[in-house]
């Protein structure tokens, strides 16, 4: 992602001369980055507004895999989406959308011309950029979506001056010039990053493939901080890497995690989403939205991802930040963009008492499910500490099935699954200690309660019985997960065990995404659908009401 067009750059003349060496402390970061202690462990002073903008067919339900978002000059918010089936190839809808900013949709494009969107920017003028991996090629649209310039050809992969290789972002600099990122495929293919002129004739390239200084193991987002550096996330080697103009070497970074997106916003406030650690690619590392200071390299806030902890790739992948510091993470996996507002302490206009007003009452029963509950852990809402439980299960239920010899992990993890959704009296592991069976209990039971109010509308006791019905479907798949995770821990064979395994990893995921068992292509509220439905039904009830969406 690059950097939010609220910003003016000034870049002096003094950067030839200022920028071009190499710090001698260099060397000394050159590292592997399991020898950095993780930025985990931070405040986050941000309030989680999903799903946000609308979408130009059909309900929201019926989400997008978004995968970047940016602001317009005029404080337009617009989107890019891999369409809904995370490839856009031989699918009607348009990838570029364009919204106010509060959501509504004022325009789309884009329908038919791009395959594999993947890197997203915007230009002082308000042009919108866009990069597509797999028909190797970036575009320049007007803010209304005119086609302004192509740079590479349609499915061939190449050098420039006249191709590109897997394109992954585009970067434009305070006097137009073009950056773009290419290479997606590791050690094949190209590893660095192409410079183009504003007209887009081609000046330069640098890196190659590795891990050493200046090289890069998938160079996969771009952006451009107030002095014009060039901050380039070199993803498969879990670092950043700052270069002069040039492509002179300036400084690496590994404090960000592991970097599917950068943007940098007007006051060199630096955020870099982290869709790929925790897992096997960066130990340890939560995934989330690191916000710092690109100034100095220090990281001040973790906005972790609801999935932090799986070891599936998640979380944001795209970033973008508007004028007033709400952050965008564009979750392709989801398929959802969250709108992240800033709180109380982060330094920017809005504060987390603004971010809530309005919101549904703490004390009622929709509030209790969407906001507040007092018996959940930090008073959070029902359906947000629910989802908290359901990444521990699935976490675990994921870890068990990681070495399918190890008969002791198997079962250890079996049991930590089993704390998640329904713990045994007086036992510990992970997870509130309370359970995700009542949990969902405690949702069904206080929708119920919200549709049956007397001033409840028509539409809100349409939606408070979906979710009802839904958290009944969870709470039930979570009993039956439980069981499983039970006969799990005290599988005395692997021949037992790992059938168990393949069984408890199917209901945890249905339990936390859905499962369509009939085949029919749609997921039944009663029996089907899972955590993510609930949420996006939640919404819906919060909409009837004329409250804002939100769950925390």
């Amino acid at each position: 992602m690059t950097k939010s067009i609220g910003a003016r750059i000034a870049v002096g003349t003094a950067l030839a001369g200022a920028l071009l060496t190499c710090p001698a402390a260099l060397g000394a970061q050159l590292r592997d980055q399991t020898q950095v202690a993780p930025t985990n462990d931070l405040p986050t002073p941000y309030v989680r507004v999903h799903p946000w903008g609308e979408l130009p067919r059909a309900a929201y339900d019926e989400r997008a895999s978004f995968i970047g978002a940016e602001e317009g000059p005029d404080g337009s918010i617009y989107l890019l989406s891999r369409c809904r089936a995370n490839s856009c190839a031989n699918r009607p809808e348009p990838p570029v959308t364009k919204h106010d900013p509060s959501g509504k949709l004022l325009a789309s494009w884009g329908a038919g011309m791009m395959d594999f969107p993947h890197g997203f920017a915007m230009d002082v003028q308000g042009n919108v950029w866009a990069s597509d991996q797999r028909t190797q090629q970036v575009f320049k649209w007007s803010p209304d979506g005119e086609l302004l310039m192509t740079i590479g050809e349609a499915g061939v992969a190449g050098d420039p001056p006249q191709l590109l290789s897997e394109p992954t972002d585009v970067a434009i600099g305070p006097h137009g010039e073009i950056f773009v990122s290419e290479g997606h495929s590791f050690s094949r293919g190209a590893n660095r990053v192409s410079k183009f002129a504003p007209d887009g004739s081609f000046i330069m390239s640098w890196g190659r493939t590795g891990s050493g200084p200046g090289e890069f193991n998938v160079p996969h987002t771009l952006a451009l901080d107030s002095q014009g550096r060039v901050f380039v996330g070199d993803r498969g080697n879990n670092r950043i890497q700052i270069f002069d103009q040039e492509g002179n070497l300036l400084d690496v970074w590994y404090q960000f995690g592991r970097p599917s997106g950068i943007a940098i916003g007007a006051d060199d406030r630096i955020y870099v989403a982290d869709s790929e650690s925790w897992g096997t690619d960066n130990p340890g590392w939560k995934k989330g939205i690191r916000v710092g200071n690109a100034a100095d390299g220090s990281v001040h806030y973790l906005i972790e991802d609801i999935e932090s902890t799986a070891i599936e790739h998640s979380g944001a992948e795209g970033v973008g930040v508007d004028r007033h510091g709400n952050v965008f993470g564009a979750v392709v996996r989801r398929r959802m963009l969250e709108k992240h507002v800033p709180g109380a302490g982060v330094g920017l206009a809005t504060t987390s008492s603004e971010a809530l007003d309005g919101a549904a009452p703490p004390g009622s029963h929709l509030g209790h499910i969407a906001t507040g509950f007092p018996a959940a852990p930090a008073g959070r809402g029902l359906t947000a500490t629910a989802t908290t439980e359901a990444g521990v299960a699935l976490l675990h239920a994921n870890f068990s099935a990681g070495d399918l010899s190890d008969l002791a992990a198997m079962r250890r993890h079996a049991a930590h699954v089993l704390h998640a959704l329904t713990p045994d009296p007086g036992s510990g592991g992970p997870g509130t200690g309370f359970g995700l069976v009542r949990w969902a209990e405690a949702i069904a039971e206080h929708a119920r309660m919200a549709g049956a109010a007397p001033d409840a509308s028509a539409s809100l006791r349409t939606h408070a019985a979906h979710v009802a019905s839904i958290a009944s479907s969870v709470g039930a798949r979570a009993q039956a997960a439980a069981e499983v995770a039970r006969r799990l821990r005290e599988a005395t064979s692997m021949r037992v065990a790992s059938p168990l395994v393949a069984e408890l990893r199917l209901l945890v995921y249905q339990m936390t995404e859905g499962g369509d068992e009939n085949g029919d292509g749609d997921l039944a509220l009663d029996g089907e659908a899972g955590l993510q439905q609930l949420e996006a039904h939640v919404y819906l009830a919060l909409e009837a009401e004329g409250l804002p969406r939100i769950i925390r």
